[in-house]
């Protein structure tokens, strides 16, 4: 018997779109121009700093742009493989990569 959880989730495909040099996760939670700014910022500090040594920089860069540009409190996870869920206010979540 199949529960309704698992009935959801083997519905859901997950949707890549290219949007501005990066792979999003599609529908993204987060208006376009706020999206957009996400992703620049991101990619601009990725190429600035060295992923291996200075991820953790580059987290910081993009989370205080993000608190200074549309309100604290902003959250960045960076990495190259892991999952992810989080609980978060609505418009205001987006999952992307660069590749």
């Amino acid at each position: 018997v199949k529960t309704n959880l698992n009935l959801n989730m083997e519905q859901k495909t997950q949707k890549w779109k290219p949007f501005k040099g990066a792979k999003v996760d599609w529908p993204a939670d987060m208006p376009d121009d706020m999206l957009e700014e996400a992703i620049t910022v991101s990619k601009k500090a990725l190429e600035e700093h060295d992923f291996e040594s200075e991820g953790v920089q580059i987290a910081q860069i993009v989370k205080q742009h993000m608190d200074e540009k549309f309100q604290p409190y902003w959250h960045v996870f960076l990495g190259k493989s892991f999952g992810c869920h989080a609980v978060h206010e609505r418009n205001r979540f987006v999952y992307f990569c660069f590749e």
